[in-house]
């Protein structure tokens, strides 16, 4: 640092060191020039070798100090827990309040039994008879119902000496039954028991009856009997499907009118009101090109085997069929004539003239089984074959078949008339039916 040059004396200056009054001189004023200032400042009453002197370094920083986070306030959570608690006892308090009549039963009160009344047993059926029925090898039974209060009948029937068994179950209110599975040459007894919701009633009579070719009348066609009909209503177990009846029900839509009676005058026996086989959608028109058509059971298969339909097969799916074939009849012959012309052998006694129910005259053969009606020069024949089966499984659809039968241009009755004549199932086959004591026909 360079060396000051040493401040010059001071001047008096001008006018300096006047005097005052008193002899005392005035004090000066020395006023230090301007281009001193900064040098003085720098010494800030150091002395010139003081300034001259090396300046000390610096000192150095200090370290910057970590940064600390402030501590943080923790808040007392006893507040917390008293709320959580609270709510718990809350909640616990509201679901035993909902739940208090689950978790606090109150004890039922003892309400004493009522007195059973025990439902007395119905009485025993009276004045059970048997009987052949004419015309058949079937047997006819007939009793009293005696009781009010029977949920049905079982009939038992025993071959001989043997033990009783039972043969069938009837509905309540029966009163009678055709027995067609007894076989010819044989005695058989019978008996009827009435069977009440808690017991049943002893037996009713025994009734004894012999079936032997003798019963039989002679010139009636030997036919096998018809399929089992449980409930005496003139359609067979197997038959009751196909029209939505019950076969433990003689009249399934209590309209007055047995089951199988409705069927065979075309009428649908599960509809109270007189609704017509044909509006049912129970059974199906079979129509062919060569003018003739007949109703079959929706569940039935049928096919033309020719175009026209002269020749067609209708099926069961059952193991039986009917089969319709047109056939020639050069001679113009009666169909008495014609039939007895193909069948040398049978005297005209064995076969009968019917009237369907649509007013068409026709011929049942000897066997009844085979139907013929003269039709537009030629004759229409319909056979049903019952293949293996024992028993006429179908007896009255086949009858249905033939009163629902149309051939174009046939002349016909007056078609009122013609239903006069008919009573029910059985009436074309001359075999008698259950339902044969009903005469009336579906309003």
């Amino acid at each position: 640092m360079p060396t000051l040059p040493p401040p010059p004396p001071p001047s008096a200056p001008t006018g300096a060191g006047s005097a005052v009054p008193g002899g005392r001189r005035e004090p000066e004023i020395v006023v230090m020039p301007e281009k001193y200032f900064g040098m003085a400042l720098k010494m800030d009453g150091k002395t010139a070798a003081e300034m001259q002197a090396p300046l000390p370094p610096p000192p150095k920083p200090a370290a910057p100090k970590p940064l600390v986070p402030p501590p943080i306030q923790r808040r007392p959570i006893w507040p917390f827990v008293i709320l959580i608690i609270i709510l718990l006892l809350a909640v616990a308090g509201g679901f035993i309040w909902f739940n208090r009549d689950i978790l606090f039963p109150k004890p039922a009160p003892v309400v004493p039994e009522p007195p059973v009344t025990q439902i007395p047993a119905p009485t025993a059926p009276a004045n059970l008879t048997a009987s052949v029925a004419s015309g058949t090898q079937a047997v006819a039974l007939a009793w009293v119902d005696t009781s009010a209060n029977e949920t049905g009948f079982r009939i038992e029937r025993r071959e001989g000496s043997a033990t009783f068994i039972p043969v069938t179950n009837l509905p309540t209110n029966s009163s009678n039954f055709l027995d067609i599975s007894v076989q010819n040459g044989r005695t058989y007894t019978y008996r009827v028991i009435a069977v009440g919701q808690n017991a049943e009633s002893g037996p009713s009579n025994t009734a004894t009856v012999d079936v032997a070719p003798s019963t039989v009348v002679p010139s009636a066609p030997t036919l096998p009997p018809g399929g089992l009909d449980s409930d005496s209503d003139g359609l067979s177990d197997v038959e009751e499907p196909l029209y939505g009846s019950d076969a433990s029900i003689q009249d399934s839509d209590k309209d007055g009118f047995l089951d199988g009676n409705e069927v065979f005058h075309l009428y649908n026996p599960s509809a109270i009101a007189p609704v017509r086989l044909a509006d049912s959608g129970l059974v199906t028109p079979f129509v062919a090109p060569a003018g003739w058509s007949i109703l079959i059971p929706k569940g039935w298969t049928s096919s033309l085997d020719t175009a026209d339909g002269s020749i067609a097969t209708v099926r069961t799916n059952q193991g039986e069929s009917f089969k319709i074939r047109i056939e020639d009849n050069p001679l113009g012959q009666s169909v008495t004539e014609w039939y007895l012309a193909k069948n040398a052998n049978t005297p005209s006694t064995a076969v009968r003239l019917i009237t369907t129910r649509g007013g068409l005259e026709g011929l049942l053969g000897a066997e009844r089984l085979d139907a013929y009606f003269a039709w537009d020069g030629k004759i229409f024949s319909l056979s049903y074959d019952i293949g293996t089966k024992p028993f006429i499984n179908f007896r009255t659809t086949y009858e249905m078949i033939l009163n629902s039968l149309r051939l174009s241009g046939a002349p016909v009755l007056d078609e009122t008339k013609a239903s006069e004549a008919l009573n029910g199932p059985g009436d074309f086959l001359e075999t008698m039916a259950a339902s044969s004591t009903v005469t009336s026909t579906e309003p």
